[in-house]
């Protein structure tokens, strides 16, 4: 019952929040193209960034779950192991992200941009590991 109940919170969490990483460098690609860093695009990229960042939290906990809820046989295997090491740095992207919005500055929006290309490619590496794990 843990299990199927941690696949599902994982499956939401996934793709509702973050699923949500690809909106992070097109806003930001889209207030650039605008009138530059506004409070109105600065406000969606704060939200979309919060988001991404508790479903990065809640995929953590759900894959925690996961792992002890077949007695630690997912920490054994390598595609999980290298799952954790890109959730490192999509969190890390979206930290970047969010510091050079706090920042601001001339190319604020430039650096969250550079950042969530960062974090889309993170998430469809963690599908790939996900989805080829048999091969690893």
């Amino acid at each position: 019952m843990l299990h199927a109940v941690a696949i599902a919170i994982h499956v939401l969490a996934a793709v509702l929040a973050v699923g949500v990483v690809g909106a992070i460098p097109i806003t930001a690609r889209l207030g650039q193209k605008a009138a530059g860093p506004t409070a109105a695009t600065e406000g969606i990229l704060r939200a979309l960034l919060g988001a991404t960042q508790l479903g990065l939290g809640l995929m953590l906990l759900t894959g925690v779950l996961l792992d002890f809820s077949v007695a630690g046989g997912f920490h054994r295997m390598r595609w999980f192991q290298l799952s954790i090491v890109v959730l490192v740095v999509l969190g890390a992207a979206l930290g970047r992200a969010r510091a050079a919005l706090r920042r601001g500055g001339a190319d604020a929006l430039g650096q969250v941009e550079r950042w969530g290309w960062v974090g889309c490619a993170s998430v469809g590496v963690v599908t790939l590991l996900m989805q080829l794990k048999p091969l690893f």
